[in-house]
C-alpha cells in the first residue's frame, strides 16, 4: 500500500516538476567578476545583465588609429546587455560635446561622477570625459549604453550610475592613467 501512494504522489508531482522546470527562467550563468577585462564587484554587475543560458563578451579595437575600445557583454541569442566604447583622447571633450551629449540621449541631465570633467546620465545611457593624464591619453571618453526593459535586469539610473562609477576608475587603473 506504501508503494502504491508513493506512486501515486511520484505520478502527481512528475507534470508539476516538468511544468516547473519548462516554466523556469533565470540566469543559467555566473555573474563575471570582471567586465571587459576591467574587476568589479558583482553587485555592480548583476541587476544589468538578463536572463539566459550564457554570458558572453567581446573585444575589439575601432578605427584606424586604434584609439577606440569596444567591448559588449550579451546573453547567446538576445540584445547586447552592456556596451561600452572608450576613446582615447588628445585633450578632454568639451562643454559643446557634453550639450550634443544633453541633446543626444533620451531624458538626459547632468550628474555628479568622482573624477569626471563632465558626465551626462540618459535612461539607459551614460556619457563622460574623464582624465587620464597619459602622453598619447590626455583624457578618455566613455559611452555606456544599457539594454532596458530585458527580463531580469534592473536598468534604472541608480544602478547604471553604480556600474559606471565601479568601471571608469577600474579601467584607468588598467590603462594606467596616473590621474585615477
Amino acid at each position: 500500500m506504501r508503494t502504491v501512494r508513493r506512486g501515486l504522489a511520484v505520478a502527481l508531482l512528475a507534470p508539476l516538476v516538468l511544468l516547473l522546470v519548462g516554466c523556469s527562467t533565470g540566469r543559467g550563468y555566473a555573474v563575471p567578476g570582471k567586465i571587459c577585462g576591467v574587476k568589479m564587484p558583482k553587485d555592480a554587475i548583476e541587476p544589468l545583465l538578463p536572463d539566459g543560458e550564457k554570458l558572453v563578451q567581446s573585444l575589439r579595437w575601432i578605427g584606424e588609429d586604434g584609439k577606440v575600445k569596444s567591448c559588449q557583454v550579451s546573453v547567446v541569442d538576445k540584445t547586447i546587455a552592456v556596451d561600452i566604447d572608450i576613446t582615447d583622447l588628445d585633450k578632454p571633450l568639451t562643454a559643446d560635446d557634453k550639450r550634443v551629449s544633453l541633446k543626444s540621449l533620451k531624458h538626459a541631465k547632468s550628474v555628479h561622477l568622482a573624477g569626471t570633467h563632465w558626465t551626462v546620465q540618459g535612461d539607459n545611457q551614460i556619457h563622460l570625459s574623464t582624465p587620464c593624464g597619459l602622453d598619447w591619453a590626455d583624457s578618455l571618453s566613455f559611452r555606456f549604453t544599457f539594454a532596458k526593459g530585458e527580463k531580469g535586469t534592473e536598468v534604472t539610473r541608480r544602478n547604471t550610475l553604480r556600474f559606471a562609477e565601479e568601471f571608469v576608475p577600474g579601467e584607468k587603473k588598467e590603462k594606467g592613467c596616473p590621474a585615477h
